[in-house]
């Protein structure tokens, strides 16, 4: 079931919007090439792109979060949520470069999670995250 991206899920943020743009295409790709019966090698290829991508969004948002008390909870929440994302997905990539093979049933449950997860990190987490920078800005930069 591909994502339909929709303007629920904007953030009002638009670096973040367009990052989740970018994984729910990516999502997208998994799902499809999973859909179509490709090869396991084949879906086995989009697994490090998405990795790749996911921290390199995460680092967005973490960076944005460090102009917020390290120990709001939100923070620390929102931080431990995108710790618990990057090791499922790279405890399968590993499995995957060590040459295990993945099986459908390992995919579909994790486009599953996948789809699920990210929705869900949208709509709340990651709304809550620009309503908190809103009432805490990032102090500017000084040339």
């Amino acid at each position: 079931m591909t994502i339909i991206w929709n303007a629920n899920f904007e953030t009002g943020h638009r670096q973040i919007d367009l990052q989740h743009q970018e994984l729910v295409s990516l999502i997208n790709e998994l799902t499809a090439a999973l859909e179509a019966g490709r090869e396991l090698d084949e879906l086995g290829s989009i697994l490090p792109r998405l990795n790749g991508y996911v921290l390199f969004h995460f680092g967005t948002e973490e960076m944005l979060m460090s102009s917020l008390p390290a120990d709001n909870p939100h923070v620390v929440a929102h931080c431990q949520a995108h710790r618990d994302f990057a090791a499922r997905i790279n405890a399968l990539q590993t499995s995957a470069a060590a040459g295990e093979k993945l099986g459908i049933e390992p995919l579909v449950a994790l486009v599953d999670f996948l789809r699920n997860w990210l929705v869900e990190h949208i709509m709340r987490t990651d709304h809550e995250l620009i309503a908190l920078l809103a009432l805490h800005p990032p102090l500017p930069l000084h040339r």
